[in-house]
């Protein structure tokens, strides 16, 4: 009994720990800001196709593009082990004697999912991406667990980052 009431304990810390947030919420101007990046040029299409070469760089899956309107929406999905639910399963397993081992859902891994739209526009000689990021979790069953804007600088600057490369390069070897 003391076993039930420890792994109990343990998986309601778990979730507390994972409600918690510390983060301040940001507005809407501040995530704008983070998401934009100027270029100091008037092809947009160049920077449009630095921004698709950025993407599939990083493993994402381009679901559509359109170079005249400069929008780009993009797939990109791995799994990751979700260690809640091995509790869990680990639980009802031991409650129900290993017969939700042999008949239950024994697949321990979450989808992790990240959804992008970007758009590139160019006005007065400078080109403009603006990128938005949305990461989702999945659990087995393929139901959402978890959706969240990404508001990381870090995400955003390492992707402008590789534009700028794709640019640099471009522009050298032409």
């Amino acid at each position: 009994m003391f076993k039930l009431k420890l792994v109990i304990a343990a998986c309601v810390a778990l979730f507390l720990v994972g409600c918690a947030s510390n983060k301040a919420q940001m507005s809407t101007m501040e995530v704008r800001s983070l998401q934009t990046k100027e270029y100091q040029t008037s092809d947009h299409i160049r920077v449009y196709k630095g921004l698709i070469n950025a993407l599939l760089d990083r493993g994402f899956t381009l679901k559509s593009s359109d170079a005249n309107s400069g929008v780009v929406i993009a797939h990109y999905s791995s799994t990751e082990l979700n260690g809640a639910e091995i509790v869990t399963k680990a639980v009802a397993t031991y409650l129900t004697f290993g017969l939700n081992w042999i008949f239950g859902d024994n697949n321990f891994e979450d989808i992790l999912v990240v959804d992008i739209s970007a758009n590139v526009t160019e006005l007065s000689g400078v080109s403009t991406v603006r990128i938005n990021a949305v990461g989702k979790r999945m659990n087995s069953d393929g139901e959402i667990v978890d959706t969240k804007m990404v508001t990381d600088p870090e995400y955003y600057n390492s992707i402008f980052q590789q534009i700028e490369k794709s640019l640099f390069i471009e522009e050298n070897l032409n």
